[in-house]
């Protein structure tokens, strides 16, 4: 007996290192929904305004935000296997579909973690973990499948970031024209980071029958509704300047990002075949969000102080 056990425990050691790998590769197959957490942080701040922010509800915010942004991604996955494997996405369940079953539970496990967490904070901030629940299910469900309508797909998308940011509000309890400003700016992303990713995979969205931005409109002039989703950001900055009180250096700083994005995606335009430029330009816009969310807490900031 006595041999039996230190083998018997080092077994279970071996099994419970093996969860804590496939959870942590499930969880690093998705690395770019820390979008959904940066701006809801971003929103936060702005909702804060002057006062110290409560860093125990951020702590708890963070962590809902980005797991059930995660399982929204990870439950699309599960309903779309075949596309994802024509476009070639490392899902951890491309070489092992043993792995299916793996993913489902911690995609059902990332939902009640993070709702929990929104609840917990307070009612309106739970309500909204359920908005977002709920276009995570008609954007995916087999049945209903949004995801597969032309311009729904982003609409309900950027609608789940809207939501997704629009928690930072609510959980201070402070909806404010800038705090909801941001949160539309963030909405806006996904009509830049949407398409972007579309390109991106528009062989295999052929190839799976749907109809994206850049299938039914051509690459050219889907740059076009990306280069005016950016145009909308500037003015939204310009209409808070002229009506809601943001201080003209926040409405600078929050311009020259818009026109470091406007470049940077102008030089993607001839290249935009280039999977690892899409890629890094992507990335670009996420943070590039996020600074203009920061652009206008510095603005909202130096306007109560009337710096300048």
């Amino acid at each position: 007996m006595a041999l039996i056990l230190p083998y018997h425990e080092s077994d279970v050691g071996r099994k419970i290192i093996l969860q804590f790998s496939i959870l942590f590769s499930i969880i690093k197959s998705r690395t770019l929904v820390y979008a959904f957490a940066l701006a809801t942080v971003g929103t936060f701040l702005i909702s804060s305004g002057l006062k110290v922010p409560d860093f125990l509800i951020l702590i708890r915010l963070i962590p809902s935000v980005y797991f059930l942004a995660l399982a929204t991604y990870l439950y699309n996955d599960l309903t779309d296997y075949e596309v994802d494997k024509v476009n070639s996405r490392d899902t951890n369940y491309s070489s092992k579909k043993t792995h299916y079953n793996r993913i489902l539970y911690s995609t059902i496990g990332f939902f009640i973690i993070s709702i929990s967490l929104a609840f917990s904070i307070n009612m309106q901030t739970g309500i909204g973990s359920l908005a977002f629940l709920g276009l995570a299910i008609v954007y995916s469900h087999p049945r209903i499948q949004l995801k597969k309508m032309f311009l729904v797909k982003t609409i309900v998308t950027a609608a789940g970031g809207f939501i997704a940011s629009l928690m930072g509000a609510l959980a201070v309890q402070n909806i404010s024209y800038v705090g909801i400003s941001a949160s539309v700016i963030f909405f806006l992303m996904y009509f830049i980071n949407g398409p972007l990713g579309d390109i991106g995979d528009i062989n295999g969205d052929k190839k799976g029958g749907r109809r994206t931005i850049p299938i039914v409109l051509g690459v050219r002039k889907t740059f076009g509704v990306i280069f005016g989703a950016v145009s909308l950001m500037a003015l939204i900055l310009v209409v808070n300047y002229s009506f809601f009180g943001l201080h003209v250096v926040g409405l600078v700083l929050g311009l020259m990002i818009c026109i470091f994005l406007a470049f940077r995606i102008r030089n993607l335009l001839s290249q935009y075949e280039n999977k690892k430029k899409l890629s890094q330009t992507r990335t670009s816009v996420r943070f590039g969000i996020f600074a203009i969310q920061i652009s206008m807490l510095i603005g909202m900031v130096m306007n109560t102080f009337s710096i300048w």
